[in-house]
This record gives C-alpha cells, sequence and structure tokens, in this order.
C-alpha cells in the first residue's frame, strides 16, 4: 500500500486525516452568517513584539516525525512542522500562491506536454545538518512519494506519481520537473521538500524520525529544542541557523491534551491556542477566558462517514445506498453543531471534494436524500426483509441485516454520529452492532480495514482537484473505503492531467457522482473553522486556505 503527503495534501489529528486576514472579533460569526476567508489579526511585523511563548495543545504527539510516513501523516504533525520545515508558498485567502523566498526565489512553468516545472532555490537555505537545500533532495522525495517502491510507508502518491524525472538545471539550486504529461497541481506537490539524507533509503525513511525529531533534517525559522515524553511536551525555539527574519516569539510549545482537557486549559491561561472548537461546550468553554478571541474562517474541514465495502454485508452496494438513503444527515449535523453561531444547514455538503461557495461546487447527492421509504424498498427489493413484529430485517436464511460501526470513545462527535446511525437504521430494520475504539487506535483500524462504518474528519486543501486519488484511487493506502473502480479510477487520470479548467471541474463533478453511487464515503457538513486565541496574538488563528510566515507570530502591547 502506497501513502504519502505532503503539506497540503489531505492529515490524522485524533479522528482528523489531512489532504490556512483580518482581525476577528470576540464573537465569532454570527448565526447565518458565514465567516471570513481568514481571521488571523494581519499586523506589520515592526509593531509585533519580540518575545514571549505561544503555547499549543495537541491531541497526540507524534511518534514519528516524518510527515512523508503514514504513521506521521497527523494534522498536529504537520501543525509544528510548519515552524521547522520548508514551506515553499506563502497562501493568499484565495488559495493562490507566491514563493516563499526563504526557500524558493522563482519557479517557471512550461505547460507542454509534457509539463516542465524550474524551480529556483535559495542557496542560503540549509537544513540544520549544514547541508543546502538542492535539486537532489527534490529528487530523493520524489523517487520515495512516486509509488515505484512500495516498500515506502507512503500516504498517497498523487502529483509525484505524475513526474517524470527530477533533475539539476543550471546549478545544484536549480531543480528541474519534468511531468510525464501535464499536472495543473503541481505546487499541490512541491509545496514542500524532505531532506535526502533522511529519507532515502527504507530504514531511513521509517527509523531517521521515528519515536524523536532531529533537527538535523529541519530547515525552519524554529528548531526543536526539548521533548519531554514523560510530561507529554515538545518545545521549539528560535533557529540560530536560520537565515531568514528572526522569529518574533522566544519559544512555541506543544502539550498533549484530550479536547475538553485543551478547552479548560485555555480558559485558566495554561496554553493561548484551542484550534478546531466543534462543539458548543468547548466553544463557551473557550471563549469564558477574559481575554478570550474567537477567530473563525471558512473552514476546509469536513465530516463524513466511510464505508469499509470489504466488511460483511456492506459488500453489497445496494445495502450501502439504502443505509444512506436511511441516513438524516441534517439532523446529525444539526445535533454535531448545536449551540454553535452558525446555521447548520448552511454547512451541509452534497460533494466529495468542493466546498459550499467554492467554484466548482454542486450539490450531487439527490439520489441519496433521506427517505426512509425508499431505504426500506431498496432492501426488501434486495431480499431483506422487515417481518410483521420484528426489529431487524432478515433474509430468506433466517439472517439478520447487521453491520459494524466502530465507536472512538471520548471524541464526542463519533460518539454522536454512532448513536444516531444506530437510531436512523433501527428505523429502516438495518441493526448497527457498535464497536468501541480508543482514540489511540485511529487510525489503525481504518488502516487495517478493521472496522464497517465510521466516521472522522477530512482537512482539504487549497487544491480540491488534486487529491482524488488519495481516498478514492486504486493503488492508494487512503482508500480506506478498500473500493477499486475502473470508472473512479479513468476519471482520476483525466482530472490529474487535464489543463481546461472548466472541463476539469466537469470530470471532478463526474467522478464525485460516480463515488455518491458507490457509497465508499458519504460527507455530512462541512465545518467553520473555530480557533480560540489571545487577543493580542498576531498573524495566527483561522487561516482557510490562507498562510503567514510563523517568524512573525508574535504579541501585541497591551495599550
Amino acid at each position: 500500500m502506497k501513502r504519502s503527503l505532503h503539506a497540503f495534501a489531505a492529515v490524522a489529528a485524533v479522528a482528523t486525516l489531512v489532504l490556512a486576514g483580518c482581525s476577528g472579533g470576540d464573537e465569532g460569526a454570527g448565526a447565518g452568517d458565514m465567516p471570513a476567508l481568514s481571521d488571523i489579526n494581519v499586523t506589520e511585523r515592526d509593531k509585533v513584539e519580540d518575545g514571549g511563548t505561544l503555547r499549543f495543545s495537541v491531541s497526540q504527539l507524534p511518534t514519528q516525525w516524518n510527515t512523508l510516513h503514514t504513521a506521521g501523516n497527523h494534522v498536529d504533525n504537520n501543525t509544528i512542522a510548519g515552524f521547522v520545515m520548508p514551506i515553499n508558498w506563502n497562501y493568499a485567502e484565495d488559495g493562490t500562491f507566491t514563493p516563499n523566498e526563504n526557500y524558493v526565489l522563482d519557479y517557471e512553468v512550461q505547460d507542454g506536454p509534457p509539463q516542465v516545472v524550474t524551480i529556483t532555490l535559495n542557496p542560503e537555505a540549509h537544513w540544520n545538518s549544514g547541508d543546502p537545500i538542492t535539486w537532489e533532495d527534490y529528487e530523493a522525495t520524489w523517487k520515495v512519494a512516486n509509488g515505484e517502491n512500495e516498500e515506502f510507508n507512503v500516504a498517497s502518491t498523487d502529483g509525484f506519481n505524475q513526474v517524470a524525472n527530477v533533475e539539476m538545471g543550471e546549478d545544484e539550486f536549480q531543480v528541474v520537473i519534468t511531468f510525464k504529461s501535464t499536472y495543473p497541481d503541481w505546487s499541490a506537490t512541491w509545496s514542500s521538500v524532505q531532506p535526502k539524507a533522511a529519507i532515502e533509503t527504507v530504514d531511513l525513511f521509517d527509523n531517521a524520525r521515528a519515536e524523536d525529531p532531529d533537527n538535523n533534517f529541519t530547515a525552519g525559522a524554529f528548531k526543536f529544542g526539548e521533548h519531554d515524553k514523560a510530561q507529554r511536551t515538545v518545545t521549539l525555539v528560535p533557529n540560530d541557523a536560520w537565515w531568514g527574519d528572526a522569529p518574533k516569539l522566544d519559544s512555541v510549545t506543544f502539550r498533549e491534551l484530550d479536547s475538553s482537557a485543551s478547552t479548560r486549559a485555555f480558559a485558566n491561561n495554561e496554553i493561548d491556542v484551542v484550534s478546531g472548537l466543534i462543539n458548543s461546550d468547548e466553544y463557551q468553554t473557550a471563549a469564558s477566558r477574559a481575554d478570550a478571541e474567537i477567530r473563525a474562517a471558512g473552514g476546509l474541514q469536513w465530516r463524513h462517514f466511510t464505508f469499509n465495502t470489504n466488511a460483511g454485508l456492506l459488500q453489497e452496494k445496494g445495502i450501502r445506498q439504502a443505509i444512506v438513503k436511511g441516513l438524516d444527515r441534517e439532523a446529525i449535523a444539526a445535533s454535531d453543531l448545536a449551540g454553535l453561531p452558525i446555521e447548520p444547514s448552511e454547512l451541509m455538503l452534497g460533494n466529495h471534494f468542493f466546498m459550499p461557495g467554492q467554484e466548482g461546487y454542486q450539490d450531487n447527492s439527490e439520489e441519496f436524500k433521506y427517505d426512509p421509504e425508499a431505504a426500506g424498498k431498496q432492501l426488501d427489493e434486495l431480499g431483506w426483509t422487515l417481518d410483521e413484529g420484528a426489529k431487524f430485517r432478515t433474509n430468506e436464511a433466517g439472517e439478520e441485516l447487521v453491520v459494524e460501526y466502530q465507536l472512538m470513545q471520548g471524541v464526542p462527535t463519533s460518539e454522536n454520529e454512532g448513536k444516531l446511525l444506530q437510531s436512523d437504521m433501527e428505523k429502516i430494520g438495518v441493526k448497527v452492532q457498535m464497536v468501541n475504539k480508543s482514540q489511540d487506535e485511529f487510525p489503525g483500524f481504518l488502516m487495517d480495514s478493521q472496522f464497517g462504518i465510521t466516521s472522522f474528519t477530512w482537512q482539504g486543501t487549497p487544491y480540491p482537484m488534486a487529491n482524488v486519488g488519495q481516498i478514492y484511487g486504486c493503488d492508494s493506502g487512503s482508500n480506506f473505503s478498500n473500493l477499486c473502480d475502473e470508472e473512479i479510477q479513468s476519471l482520476i487520470e483525466q482530472i490529474d492531467v487535464e489543463m481546461d479548467h472548466n472541463k476539469r471541474i466537469e470530470l471532478t463533478n463526474e467522478v464525485d457522482k460516480v463515488i455518491w453511487d458507490r457509497v465508499m464515503t458519504v460527507p455530512l457538513y462541512r465545518r467553520i473553522e473555530y480557533v480560540a486565541v489571545p487577543q493580542n496574538l498576531a498573524n495566527f488563528g483561522a487561516f482557510g486556505m490562507s498562510s503567514h510566515p510563523v517568524e512573525e507570530i508574535g504579541f501585541t502591547s497591551a495599550e
């Protein structure tokens, strides 16, 4: 199985897997009002004070610090990596990008085919080992992540598998990337790079950064300070080998806490950032801090059910379809989001790739709207009937119609969605058997396919058409549905190389309709990105599709 991840690919905190303004008010988004594109209190560098510590919570400290590795593929790990690893592009609110000149001075694209991208690197950029960042690091990253060597346990080969060759340009600081044909989202693939010295063999890839981070393999404004496994904390400090503007902060800390503990810790002024406020209790607890500001932006996370098409009765497409028709997705969204300052109906998702309001969005879920009567009829036709007085359907052999839901204990959304799924299915005669899993078991049971139906969050990207293959492709280890569909695969291959933007959107909506029909994943709703911070924190918050240099994050004066 092939798994990889680049900076803006789909990433996993507990129950979140990944594929970044204006100053915000303390009330967040009003009900019925969609938030801004970003909300980070943008402040000029000279108005940000020097010094201070920014304290984060994370749901789980990494046990694998290599973000290309499937075991390092989580949101928290990528947040940390944003402070210590190369970030090639600066993203605007609309997702467009410009080079981050700390790493990339310029780029040139020849459309082809074949498409050729030439990236000119900053010769001052170097790994903390002292080795310069050169074209060889780009070549090594491509070779590891292109899927040709299945021993490299990467999360997705998207983009890398479209590259024919990576070679040196005019000198070692120029990278020439030749694609097999064309690849419109090339910048997603090359939004970061890994050090050759840490990944060039399978043993290095697996073990060079397992358990403990290694500053030799970082190249950011910050570097790793103390990693306290007993206290479950990591401290970052300014990198004395950094060649760019000096960081404003003296240190950045990450402390492992579950979601309920992190909001309480924020309210008690023990930490400074709580990302991903997803329910009313968390929101209100965070807002209770005297200097709290809840920053809000249109988020890229989406909540969904994943169906394992190799699990028991879920192998039959008709049963999967009937389950979706019997699922009240709007009621689930309303329950999950109750008490948050947003109207849940505005966040409903009818598309696996585009967010509401985003170019290309159309609701392709019409055949799978909530319709218990249609669900029951379809199950009848499949030979699963509900005898008078019986609670659950049976077939001719007398077997009950039973499916499993893997519930993550201590994750309120997972628990809530499981209970509502069970209730909805009971109304159409389907028995849902709960299988309790601990948070530590996620995403292990996904990767091992030891589940029936489960729910978690995918983190979207500024490239909605770039990662179709990561979740739905035949050769992707992140295709947790385990369905290899020839029609979907054919459409993925077309989307990957289509340079006509409108045609590419059309193809993506075409594959979206097929995915609805096959019932691989079922979107529920888009999340609003709520982030709690102190009011005087500058250049950080709810990023949406934007980004901001970490060396400019800091605090403003109390005046």
